[in-house]
């Protein structure tokens, strides 16, 4: 299968390394700059130690990486998302008829629209066949073999099938889902809850921390679920991986870039909040904790956890302050 992926990160590459075993693989990045300069060295920044094969092609032209595509992965995050979509329309000159299948893996809500991803490609390309894939696990872990449950949502059931096959790699592990809202809001959700999770572990460093972590979770899932059906999401997509099991992990394992920002939020936060307003960094939950507030406003919903996250990053509300309230919600 002849594979194109747009602008990937981190969880990109590593698809992308992933996928080559059985399949044409190329990356395009729009800055031609780091395009020649990946091509040559073959090593993401972002995937430091892993080296990306030769047989996968990187060019800045997107022209010739849309050529006759079979899937095209949309790897930029949810706040370059729209942009990548518009140059896709751009260069291919297609009609939704005759689109390939695309593939989202942002795990955000654009803040301007507060839009799911599936719904900027139907705004931007019409109904063209579109899934998104999202679940626990880091590039780097994954790129060296340790297990993952991913999943896989779509309207489209071939289209399913086909990806369910298409993904069943080692050491990754699908499952599949109609319910593309919900997997969407679960990947929005969880890195937005995250912050506020690894803010109140790093205020409380002694035996009652994890006890805490642990209620907190529970109490970002009830959230979850409360937000989830008001958009008509099924339950169940958020006690799965996509939901619990990526909450979880995001918010307990220091290698997330969310988890590392709420324990930047305790100490000193004004370097990184530079450096992710600046786009420099990418913190999904950054704006997802805004996206996220506006639509439990719309939706006139209790959600005090992703309230007082809000008010952290936006209003800065003191962190001490913050962990306080935090705890009170679980008690």
């Amino acid at each position: 299968m002849k594979i194109a992926i747009l602008e990937p990160g981190a969880w990109g590459t590593a698809l992308g390394i992933l996928l080559s075993r059985k399949n044409a693989i190329s990356f395009w990045y729009e800055n031609p700059t780091f395009s020649a300069k990946l091509s040559n060295f073959r090593e993401n920044e972002k995937l430091p130690g892993i080296k990306i094969p030769k047989k996968i092609f990187i060019f800045s032209d997107l022209e010739k990486i849309i050529e006759a595509p079979d899937l095209i992965i949309i790897a930029s995050p949810s706040f370059n998302f729209r942009k990548t979509l518009l140059k896709l329309k751009k260069y291919t000159g297609l009609t939704c008829v005759n689109y390939p299948a695309l593939l989202g893996i942002a795990k955000g809500i654009e803040k301007e629209t507060l839009k799911l991803p599936s719904q900027i490609v139907e705004e931007v390309l019409g109904k063209v066949p579109y899934a998104h894939l999202s679940g626990p696990g880091f590039a780097r872990e994954i790129i060296r073999g340790k297990p993952a449950k991913e999943v896989i949502a779509s309207g489209n059931r071939p289209l399913l099938k086909k990806l369910k096959e298409l993904f069943e790699i080692r050491p990754l592990r699908i499952s599949t889902t109609t319910d593309l809202i919900g997997v969407q809001l679960a990947g929005a959700l969880k890195n937005a809850l995250a912050i506020g999770i690894s803010l109140a572990e790093a205020g409380i460093r002694h035996s009652q921390g994890k006890k805490i972590q642990k209620k907190l979770i529970q109490s970002g899932l009830e959230e979850m679920i409360k937000i989830g059906k008001a958009m008509r999401a099924k339950k169940e997509t958020f006690l799965g991986p996509a939901g619990l099991g990526d909450l979880i992990l995001t918010s307990t394992d220091p290698l997330s870039r969310n988890f590392q920002f709420g324990q930047t939020l305790y100490s000193n936060a004004e370097k990184m909040r530079k450096e992710i307003i600046e786009r420099k960094i990418t913190v999904e939950g950054f704006d997802s904790a805004f996206t996220l507030h506006k639509l439990g406003k719309i939706h006139k919903l209790d959600l005090p956890m992703i309230n007082e996250i809000y008010k952290v990053i936006y209003k800065k509300t003191p962190p001490e302050k913050t962990i306080k309230n935090l705890i009170r919600i679980i008690r």
